[in-house]
């Protein structure tokens, strides 16, 4: 599994991702394609194409401040004629080792039983803790959602994520995030 960067490498799958990227999430948590853009120009995101063999597998959209080491997952995907075939993980153990050094922050939907998509939720985050990474004990909401906050070392405080949005997005879009801590649970 390669990650390819469909701002020079990877072009050829900007469509595709795209695509996935229209299909793969709800309204209420995407942001508009031109905020990426913007983002991805400006050297805070980068869009990546996981690719197996020439073939279009999934994408990883990254938020990133590079001064301060710090990353985001901020969308990831497989196309669904791939899905449990272990594309996931292989591309997750990639993704690990390019921002291995790094504190890697993943947002997660908070497990919910009444939830419509509660087993979706269960195994999204017995998946993310199955590929090493751990939870921090941090709840948040953003996008008027609520989400659990994973690292690969457990490790973050609240104000680590507000001063990685803070530094990645712009203030106005932050203020739309309007980020708030919604719990902290003992690890």
């Amino acid at each position: 599994m390669k990650l390819m960067n469909i701002a020079d490498e990877g072009a050829q799958y900007k469509w595709q991702l795209y695509d996935l990227y229209d299909k793969a999430f709800p309204e209420q948590e995407k942001k508009p394609v031109q905020v990426m853009e913007r983002l991805v120009a400006d050297g805070k995101m980068e869009m990546l194409a996981m690719v197996d063999e020439d073939e279009f597998a999934g994408l990883a959209i990254n938020l990133i401040d590079a001064e301060q080491n710090r990353a985001l997952l901020d969308y990831y995907a497989i196309v669904p004629e791939r899905r449990n075939g272990g594309y996931g993980s292989k591309g997750l153990e990639v993704l690990l080792e390019r921002f291995k050094g790094h504190k890697y922050i993943f947002e997660i939907e908070t497990q919910d039983e009444k939830a419509e998509n509660a087993e979706d939720r269960r195994r999204r985050k017995a998946f993310y803790l199955r590929n090493g990474l751990k939870e921090t004990g941090l709840f948040v909401n953003v996008y008027d959602t609520d989400f659990e906050l994973l690292t690969p070392d457990g490790e973050l405080t609240f104000w680590e994520y507000v001063d990685f949005l803070r530094e990645v997005m712009y203030e106005e879009y932050v203020e739309i995030l309007r980020p708030t801590l919604v719990a902290m649970k003992k690890k």
